[in-house]
Order: C-alpha cells, then sequence, then structure tokens
C-alpha cells in the first residue's frame, strides 16, 4: 500500500496542519518485517550509487519518451500496475520506476530516527522552518539523480499522491527537465481544505504497526489501509489488496522511513508556492470518491499551475487500481500533444 504517511498523520493530534504534510510472477514466502530482505538483490532491479543508493527499473528503449515515476509515500516500485507500464510502453514511451529514499530497496536512513512531531509541528505553528532529516529539495534531486544515471535531459513525469509534491519541487527548481506532468490526486498545501476528507472511513484505519512487528500485523495493517482509501467503481478486489501487501511488506516495513518522508513533505508548507511555478504542460486527475485527499485539492493544483487540466474521476479513490492506467495514459498524451503544439 502507498501513502502510509497519510494515516500516521491522521493519528497525530495535529488535524490542521495535517493538510500541510501530503500533498502517502508468485507471492514469495512472507519474510519478518523490518529491515529490506533478499528481494532487493533481484536482477530486475538496478542501482543509483551513493551515499543514498536508489533502486530503479527502466522499462523501456532508449528511443521512447522517457517518463519518471514519482511514486506517493511509502509506494515502491512494485506498486505501480503492470498494466500502466505495459501501455506506456506501446504508445512509444520508456517508462522509468524507482524507490525513493527510504522506501522498499533504496537508503533507509535509520541512523536519523523517527522525527519529531512536536517540534515539527510547534515550528509550523510559530512560523519557522521544520528541522527534518531531509527535505522536499533532497527527494526532488534523487529524482534527478535517476535522469542523470541514465542520461536522460529532459522526462516526462507521473506523480502519485504525496509523489505529486516531488514534482512540484522538480518542476520549479529544474524547468528544462521536465517535458510534462500527470499529477495523481496531489494536495494543494491549502490548509482550509480538510484532510482527511471522510474521517469516518479513514478512521477505520488502526494505527501503523511498529517496525518489528510480525508480518502478518504489517499484512493486516497495509489491507486495512488498501480497503478505506479505495473508490465506489474503480477499485481493487481485496484479495488483489492482500498479494501486493504481502509482496511490499517481503521488500520493506520502515515506519520511520515512512514519517521521514512524510516529514520532508509537511515542512515545505504550502505547496501552492511550487505549483505556480510549473512551466511544463500538466494534466491533474483526481478521484471524485477520494477518501483522503479531497477533489477539492487536486482543482486547487490545477486552478494554481498555469494552463492545466483538471480531470475528476467518478468512482476513483485514493488508490491505483490497474484499470486507471488507460486514463492515466491518455493524459500523458494529452500532455505530449501540448507541449509539441507549444513548440510550433
Amino acid at each position: 500500500m502507498y501513502r502510509i504517511m497519510e494515516a500516521f498523520v491522521m493519528r497525530l493530534q495535529f488535524p490542521a496542519f495535517a493538510a500541510l504534510c501530503l500533498a502517502s510472477a508468485c507471492l514469495p514466502m512472507p519474510a519478518q518485517a523490518g529491515q529490506p530482505n533478499n528481494s532487493c538483490g533481484s536482477a530486475a532491479l538496478s542501482y543509483v550509487e551513493g551515499e543514498v543508493r536508489l533502486a530503479y527499473i527502466d522499462h523501456g528503449q532508449p528511443g521512447g519518451h522517457p517518463v519518471l515515476l514519482v511514486g506517493g509515500t511509502d509506494q515502491q516500485i512494485i506498486e505501480w500496475p503492470a498494466q500502466l507500464i505495459l501501455q506506456l510502453q506501446q504508445k512509444g514511451y520508456r517508462p522509468i520506476r524507482y524507490d525513493p529514499r527510504d522506501v522498499g530497496c533504496s537508503t533507509h536512513l535509520e541512523k536519523a530516527g523517527a522525527p519529531d512531531w512536536g517540534k515539527i509541528f510547534g515550528a509550523l505553528m510559530s512560523g519557522a522552518q521544520p528541522q527534518v532529516p531531509y527535505s522536499l529539495n533532497d527527494l526532488a534531486a534523487d529524482a534527478l539523480r535517476i535522469l542523470d544515471t541514465l542520461s536522460i535531459d529532459r522526462a516526462y513525469i507521473v506523480a502519485a499522491s504525496g509523489g505529486t509534491a516531488t514534482a512540484a519541487e522538480l518542476s520549479s527548481k529544474s524547468p528544462d527537465r521536465i517535458a510534462g506532468l500527470v499529477l495523481l490526486m496531489p494536495a494543494s498545501g491549502d490548509p482550509t481544505i480538510p484532510i482527511p476528507a471522510d474521517p469516518a472511513k479513514m478512521g477505520t484505519v488502526p494505527p501503523p504497526p511498529a517496525s518489528q512487528a510480525p508480518t502478518e500485523e504489517v499484512v493486516a495493517y497495509r489491507v486495512a489501509l488498501g480497503l478505506a482509501l479505495e473508490g465506489a467503481e474503480f477499485r481493487r478486489a481485496e484479495e488483489e489488496i492482500q498479494h501486493q501487501a504481502i509482496l511490499a511488506t517481503d521488500r520493506d516495513w520502515d515506519p520511520d522511513g515512512i514519517a521521514r518522508s512524510g516529514a520532508a513533505i509537511l515542512a515545505a508548507g504550502d505547496l501552492r508556492r511550487l505549483f505556480k511555478q510549473v512551466s511544463a504542460p500538466t494534466v491533474v486527475l483526481h478521484g471524485l470518491d477520494d477518501p483522503l485527499i479531497s477533489p477539492a485539492h487536486g482543482q486547487t493544483v490545477a486552478a494554481t499551475v498555469p494552463g492545466a487540466h483538471f480531470e475528476g474521476i467518478a468512482g476513483l479513490g485514493h488508490s491505483f487500481p490497474p484499470m486507471l492506467a488507460s486514463k492515466v495514459v491518455d493524459a500523458l498524451e494529452r500532455v505530449r500533444a501540448a507541449g509539441q503544439e507549444a513548440r510550433k
């Protein structure tokens, strides 16, 4: 499951500031929850080396149009639908997905420990800059490292949930590297729009388990969160959610890491200041059944990004069911066409 940080923030006693945090083949044998296990040694993975090691998979031919997939908080490589990768390839794109820092098989900054939420929210309340283990700018720099390693000068970005904050930072700081954006279920950072959108539904999610909790407990938590995030129409079966929860937990369960990446987004404050600097063609997709981030956030983002187009999707919650893939590819095709038209 992805975007688990949102559930963390919901559990904190600072609901007025929660909006600032978001913009989160065969089944392997379950491993002990906690550190990434041997599945991270898969031959399918490549790595960007450095102090922060980033795991990625490059799915396309060098001649394809590069598309960097930027996941939400705790969204792992394996949680992008296979249908999306295939449809992108069929349209001549070169999809690239990666585990951000503190996620999956990339470096986990364990020595940084858990964020001090009292100090972070205290700083926000006083108007000061919170001290966090790393910043949204660091997350954007990691995305650029992926592109640089693959010698990609310019790429399209498809970003989901908390990953849209990284995309906004990347687009505002390095506009020459971004060909276009598809933003899925973004949070705007506008504190007047409540998060969660449906407190009753999200209140059914139990607290996140500890880092060394038994695998079964972590899987059960991820399933409960996944079910709560589903919409009325665009939804996955519980068996599919459980399958993915087992795969994700087999690779990683690091609640402190989830909190650190969420804190980086939270510390960035109102994201509209970044979205208004985006110059690339942009389409915003948002589920009208989203129980976590209201579609009003997506509408705000679209109204803030110059020339952006908003599309509300009836029956879609805050998840990425396989049937959503065609809508994402269609949106990317519109973005690409808009860029081509602008260059004429």
